[in-house]
């Protein structure tokens, strides 16, 4: 009843640090690509084990493997159907030397697993992770013909009168399985981790085939590597879009005419040609997250009036998009958007193509200190 009660309120406080957790805002999913959770995973693990009876535990080690599947929900919890087995010992206390037995078992658990460090870290990606688990499962024995040959060679009143049925014994034993461990998780790559994982398996006194009035213990210590696969792509944050963009003032060098002084031995003042300075244009189009439509269309008028005005020069058009959103594959794809339309309609507005030049920089480039700014195309002409 005890166990009962302490198995339910383990799964109730997994399930709160679940949900807590899952309104916690991925920060480090940009930086991944990806996010960490949920997502499933398959184990392989290879180790020993040993039982705790009448001999030292030293002397009973043993081969073991596992094979598990399941899920992480969130952060913190997850489930998993896990499989162990292989090769098992005990033994008998005597005057001399002990006497050992081996056989073999199965152990099917269905385990509950919680990650401590994401329940008191606002971080859900850790290169080390400690989990604790819980669960329960059938234990199933049997080959204990070892067994059987120690009960019928000695004396059943001598010292191994202790077999399960004081005296009989059954080649097939099953009975129940509660765990507790601990997994030192350490993630190599994206897709897999490695670690160790020590459970303690409290089972039926029948587990061993030795009457003993009480629950066996086995316990399994096992280096393992683990696939993970599902994963979700990371979330794109985005604010709220804002049309309305104050554009850079444009910086435009007025024409400069001047007058040549009149000549004291002239009797008329003769003036001389204005000399025209060519002016450079720049202007900037800013826009919303996601957008790549022209506002004001008056600024590509303008541009392409330069053109017409200084055919010999060259015009050259920027695009860019900010870092502080998406990622550097999609912000190369606005960027490169945004440019095309720009230069699409310089064409439409007549200025031929071997007069521009293009360029889309993406998120590699970051013209202004201020993160929404960079959502831009630069069009200058010099």
């Amino acid at each position: 009843m005890k166990r009962t009660k302490l198995t339910i309120l383990t799964a109730a406080m997994a399930i709160f640090c679940c949900q807590s957790l899952s309104a916690q805002e991925c920060a480090e999913c940009q930086e991944l690509g990806y996010k960490p959770y949920p997502h499933g995973f398959i184990q392989l693990q290879g180790g020993i084990g040993t039982t705790f009876t009448d001999v030292r535990f030293t002397k009973l080690l043993s081969p073991t493997a596992s094979i598990g599947a399941g899920a992480w929900f969130g952060p913190a919890v997850g489930a998993r159907l896990h499989v162990n087995a292989w090769e098992s010992k005990g033994g008998f206390k005597t005057a001399g030397d002990p006497l050992k037995y081996k056989f073999n078992y199965v152990n099917t658990n269905a385990d509950l697993m919680v990650n401590v460090l994401n329940i008191f870290s606002k971080k859900q990606f850790h290169r080390v992770n400690l989990i604790l688990i819980g669960g329960i499962g059938l234990n199933y024995a049997w080959k204990n013909d070892e067994f059987h040959q120690l009960v019928n060679t000695y004396n059943p009143n001598n010292d191994i009168s202790n077999a399960w049925g004081k005296g009989t014994s059954r080649k097939h034993l099953l009975s129940h399985n509660i765990r507790a461990g601990l997994l030192c998780d350490f993630n190599v790559a994206k897709h897999f981790s490695i670690g160790l994982e020590v459970d303690a398996n409290s089972l039926d006194d029948r587990f061993n085939s030795k009457f003993a009035d009480k629950d066996d213990w086995m316990v399994t210590a096992q280096l393992g590597i683990t696939y993970k696969f599902g994963f979700k792509p990371a979330p794109v944050k985005e604010p709220e879009p804002v049309r309305a963009v104050q554009p850079t003032p444009v910086v435009r060098t007025e024409a400069v005419r001047t007058v040549e002084p009149v000549k004291a031995p002239d009797p008329v003042p003769v003036s001389r040609p204005a000399q025209v300075v060519e002016e450079p244009y720049k202007d900037v189009l800013f826009y919303a997250i996601r957008d790549s439509e022209i506002d004001p269309e008056s600024i590509i008028s303008a541009a392409a009036a330069w053109c017409k005005k200084y055919p010999n020069k060259t015009i050259t058009v920027s695009g860019y998009a900010d870092k502080g959103t998406g990622n550097a594959k999609l912000n190369q794809m606005y960027s490169q958007r945004r440019t095309d339309k720009v230069v699409d309609m310089l064409k439409q507005k007549g200025v031929p193509a071997s007069q521009i030049k293009a360029a889309a920089y993406g998120d590699t480039v970051q013209p202004y200190s201020e993160n929404d700014k960079n959502r831009c195309v630069i069009i200058e002409g010099k």
